[in-house]
């Protein structure tokens, strides 16, 4: 499990604000929990895209709020799905910036 806003350059560096996330856009897991995963353009993976989930949110029991990044710089190859080139094109319009790929980290022996 990756750490929340494991997808942001400089988790420092960006605004979120509190969104309602819906359980009819939910993943279900292995024992039938519902969630919005880290990393999921919201509320939709297109034009209407508005920012990007910051943390897993549980939604099993229903709608809750949620913490959703609406401006800062994305590792692309970190989010767990690939984002339409229309919901790129929106969130680059409100002040993302993207990244294709993370740097490597090499690791002294």
């Amino acid at each position: 499990v990756a750490a929340p806003g494991w997808f942001l350059v400089h988790p420092e560096d960006c605004n979120r604000e509190t969104r309602q996330m819906v359980a009819s856009a939910a993943t279900t897991d292995y024992n039938g929990g519902k969630y919005i995963p880290m990393g999921t353009a919201y509320p939709s993976n297109d034009a209407s895209a508005i920012g990007i989930v910051y943390e897993d949110v549980d939604v099993t029991s229903g709608d809750m709020p949620g913490s959703v990044v609406t401006r800062g710089t994305v590792y692309q190859d970190r989010l767990p799905s690939t984002f339409a080139s229309a919901a790129v094109s929106a969130l680059t319009s409100l002040g993302f910036k993207f990244i294709a790929t993370s740097p490597s980290v090499t690791r002294p022996y």
